[in-house]
């Protein structure tokens, strides 16, 4: 049996998938509290990571070489770019880029880190899984491009900017192009699933800070579905 790991960045993102852990075990590592235990019959590793791509990063690395998981499934909200999202509905990534690296003048590509690539591919069979399976609970479900940046979108003028950079992103976020990033140096499969809490506007904190409950367990029920499918 594969081990799994699963990062959320708030403990709303999380709640439900500890929930329904089976024997349970926190492990304390490096400032991290990572429960390892059964989740519909798979052997998980769940860890909050905290917000940002440096924390994402670590936890990413803390899986792999400490707890050798085999794929990482991260998991939680973002704020919908694309016009025909609404708050809850699901964004599977089939690629996920930095909205805020500008390495321009050495000659990258807009959003690409040096030696890196410019976008990263999750696993294209487990996320086309994520897809159907929410298809077929009748769940509105979208699969596309993702940006991560260290901040909290909340103004027109930066969506714009962003779309104008990178015209097929779907949904922003601050941690999941870091967590594919790292899954990428170390070699490690990896699948992002993510529910819409905001419209990443001037109505973003306040629609956040409402809907971040049910965008986490819209998310984190995916997983669960995902998990049960596995082989």
């Amino acid at each position: 049996m594969k081990k799994i790991g699963i990062i959320g960045a708030m403990e709303e993102e999380i709640r439900l998938l500890k929930a329904e852990m089976v024997n349970a075990e926190p492990i304390e590592y490096h400032g991290f509290v990572f429960y390892q235990g059964v989740l519909n019959e798979q052997e998980v590793v769940l860890v909050q990571s905290g917000i940002g791509k440096v924390n994402a990063s670590v936890s990413v690395v803390l899986l792999v070489e400490h707890f050798s998981v085999d794929l990482i499934i991260n998991t939680g909200s973002a704020g919908g770019l694309a016009p025909e999202l609404k708050v809850g509905d699901l964004v599977i990534a089939d690629g996920l880029i930095h909205h805020d690296v500008n390495l321009l003048a050495f000659g990258y590509e807009k959003g690409q880190m040096a030696g890196m690539p410019t976008i990263y591919q999750p696993d294209e069979t487990k996320s086309q899984l994520a897809y159907q399976l929410a298809n077929q609970k009748g769940q509105p479900v979208t699969i596309g491009l993702i940006a991560s940046g260290d901040q909290f979108i909340s103004d027109s003028q930066q969506i714009k900017k962003i779309i104008q950079a990178f015209p097929e992103v779907k949904a922003v976020e601050m941690e999941s192009a870091a967590i594919a990033q790292a899954a990428y140096v170390l070699s490690t499969p990896f699948i992002i699933i993510r529910s819409i809490s905001d419209k990443a506007d001037e109505s973003a904190s306040m629609s956040f800070d409402e809907f971040i409950l049910l965008a986490g367990r819209q998310s984190a029920e995916l997983v669960l579905d995902i998990l049960a499918h596995f082989d």
